[in-house]
């Protein structure tokens, strides 16, 4: 559990941001040292190592590179489903021009030593943005300097009644290191749907016994608002080498792009030893098969 601090800082910019890339640093003022944290929109494939930071002080204009480390962590937020932040039009959207759910990607930043004043905090990294959204690459983020030196966020909090304070490990809302399983993603006007949709993912899994695998392996669909309008079901079942995950739509309405998984393990000992092998299946809604886009297995970590 984080603080109720941190959970509202997040809510905050979830709620007004829907989102969306925000030009405004959350708190818009805060010391060198203090922890700050950046909404910048629905973006797929932020990670550590894709991303730098530099902060422009307005008196200068000379960018200064914050630190790799001072990246502290990489946090995707999804709203309540029973919000408009969810269901309304700006959700699905996210879905549609993306491929992915509508989450929105928040740094927490721990801020190093920067000069007093006014600025703007940069952002650049390759991680991809929806269709026609707004990219973070191209964005100047305020933040003011205050004098002084702050110190890191905690974030600590009482886990029950009677506990004593904890502190939160902020690694524990990113994301962990996973198999992405999902087909390319092409726009298109007209999606074609389906009824079901058959997805076999088969490799040689290692790092653990064999009656240890369905207990640390997880199958995650990609949390959708088109999900809901398409009545989506799914489930799986691992036999030996090969996992079968259905996904069904009862009103025939499933696109493509809803096919969107993450098969990850409670376990980073386990892997598979090659790339698996991902075979797919498309049926109408009348059971019959057709046509319909490759399916690929990506490896994704921090």
């Amino acid at each position: 559990m984080l603080s109720r601090g941190f959970v509202f800082i997040l809510f905050v910019s979830l709620f007004l941001l829907q989102a969306c890339v925000a030009l405004q640093s959350f708190p818009t003022v805060a010391r060198s040292g203090d922890t700050i944290t950046l909404a910048v929109g629905s973006v797929e494939g932020m990670t550590k190592t894709n991303t730098t930071l530099t902060y422009t002080p307005d008196s200068t204009g000379v960018p200064i590179p914050i630190p790799a480390s001072s990246l502290r962590a990489i946090v995707p937020i999804y709203p309540d489903k029973r919000t408009n932040a969810w269901i309304s039009s700006s959700a699905t959207l996210v879905d549609e021009l993306s491929g992915h759910g509508s989450w929105l990607t928040v740094l927490v930043i721990d801020l190093p030593v920067l000069p007093e004043g006014s600025g703007v905090i940069n952002v650049q990294t390759t991680a991809v943005s929806p269709l026609n959204a707004s990219n973070i690459n191209d964005e100047n983020i305020s933040l003011e300097i205050l004098p002084g030196t702050g110190t890191p966020a905690t974030f600590d909090y009482k886990a029950f009644a009677g506990a004593g304070p904890q502190t939160s490990s902020l690694s524990d809302v990113e994301v962990l290191p996973h198999y992405l399983i999902k087909p390319d993603y092409v726009f298109t006007s007209s999606w074609p749907t389906y009824g079901a949709i058959e997805i076999k993912v088969t490799g040689t899994l290692t790092g653990a016994s064999e009656s240890v695998y369905n207990n640390a392996m997880y199958v995650v669909l990609d949390d959708k608002d088109t999900n809901i309008l398409s009545h989506l079901q799914m489930d799986w079942v691992r036999n030996g080498n090969t996992t079968t995950i259905n996904i069904v739509s009862t009103n025939g309405s499933l696109k493509s792009y809803q096919a969107r998984l993450s098969m990850l393990f409670t376990q980073s000992s386990i892997i598979y030893s090659s790339p698996p092998i991902v075979t797919v299946k498309y049926f109408d809604i009348n059971g019959l098969e057709v046509a319909g886009p490759v399916i690929k297995a990506t490896y994704v970590t921090n």
